[in-house]
């Protein structure tokens, strides 16, 4: 029920949807630790499929099983196949000419781009740490707005650096590193 709830009242995507998901599930319902909805968002990313289903199928299949990540997948995808279904039949009689129908979308894209930005600046000090993300981050940014790298291959570069700065660099760094210190994720 949360997530047909999230669903259909979150505006925003995926960003938007994982971030109000991990305000309910760990401080309202405190069925996971805070956070690890985002913590989890690479992988919940580089799985195909949209994020919000995703995050669905993840948490439950964390908190059900099988059963539980089809019932949380179905919940979360109905709002929006209901949504989009009735914009896309309806979608032809709007006059996309007329300067307040414009003037709507653009209000839409403006309010969707600050949600979107609101959800990374929320989820910046839990997925972004230590040296590596604070170098990182920009290389991935500017690789893809200024040079239109696919996201894809900054994925696959993104994995790639890792596993060479966490089982290369790192331990040379450190090579004494102590259980639950800093590891510059």
């Amino acid at each position: 029920m949360e997530f047909f709830k999230l669903s259909l009242f979150v505006i925003g995507g995926g960003y938007a949807i994982i971030v109000a998901a991990d305000d309910v599930f760990a401080r309202k319902l405190k069925w996971i630790r805070e956070g690890e909805l985002i913590e989890r968002l690479p992988i919940l990313q580089s799985v195909p499929g949209l994020i919000a289903g995703n995050a669905a199928i993840f948490l439950g299949m964390k908190m059900a099983g099988v059963l539980g990540a089809f019932v949380s997948l179905v919940a979360v995808a109905i709002p929006s196949l209901v949504i989009i279904t009735g914009i896309a039949m309806g979608f032809q009689w709007l006059p996309l000419g007329n300067a307040y129908v414009n003037g709507a979308f653009l209000g839409l894209r403006s309010a969707l781009c600050g949600i979107v930005f609101a959800a990374v600046l929320k989820s910046w000090k839990r997925t972004v740490r230590g040296a590596y993300g604070y170098i990182m981050l920009p290389v991935f940014s500017i690789s893809m707005v200024v040079y239109d790298v696919s996201p894809v291959y900054v994925l696959v570069g993104s994995i790639l650096f890792g596993v060479i700065y966490m089982g290369i660099v790192l331990p040379t760094l450190r090579p004494r590193a102590i259980d639950g210190e800093e590891d510059g994720l």
